[in-house]
């Protein structure tokens, strides 16, 4: 069962990244110079274990923050009825401590990064808690496996530092 609920939500969340690559309409520059923020938790509710997802991204504007947040991250939801959203929200900065993410440091959790390929895709860095460390580094794999199916840009997970 805990198997189960993990491979969901790798599935769940690996859909949502591939799908926000997907966007044509919105701001497409060959740079983003100076971005806007969004940040998205995600909880999936499971018996005895409740697993947390924060995904963070660069936009290029707030009008494609909003969009992308809108047309693909409320579809998951809607599709996965053990998942409910702690929060959405599209801003000017990040704290330091996920601003770092984006320079791939390593955190006491492994996370996924993925640096856009093309002028239709987002960086973004997606860590998910509650997990073992062995468990952490599996479900890396497997969703930088599934990312590198649709997105052109560079996949890495970023492993745990030391405890």
């Amino acid at each position: 069962m805990k198997k189960l609920i993990v491979l969901a939500l790798v599935a769940i969340v690996a859909y949502a990244v591939y799908r926000q690559s997907e966007i044509r309409d919105g701001a497409y520059t060959a740079e983003i110079t100076n971005p806007i923020y969004v940040e998205i938790r995600m909880r999936v509710k499971a018996p005895g274990r409740d697993i947390d997802t924060a995904i963070f991204g660069k936009m290029a504007s707030t009008e494609d923050c909003e969009l992308r947040s809108e047309r693909v991250w409320k579809k998951v939801v809607k599709d996965c009825p053990t998942c409910e959203f702690t929060a959405m929200k599209c801003r000017n900065d990040l704290e330091q401590r996920y601003l770092r993410l984006f320079d791939n440091t390593p955190i006491h959790s492994t996370y996924l990064s993925f640096d856009r390929g093309s002028r239709y895709e987002r960086d973004g860095r997606m860590v998910v808690y509650g997990l073992t460390s062995d468990e952490g580094d599996k479900i890396c794999e497997m969703l930088k496996k599934t990312m590198q199916q649709g997105y052109t840009g560079k996949v890495t997970c970023i492993l745990a530092s030391p405890q």
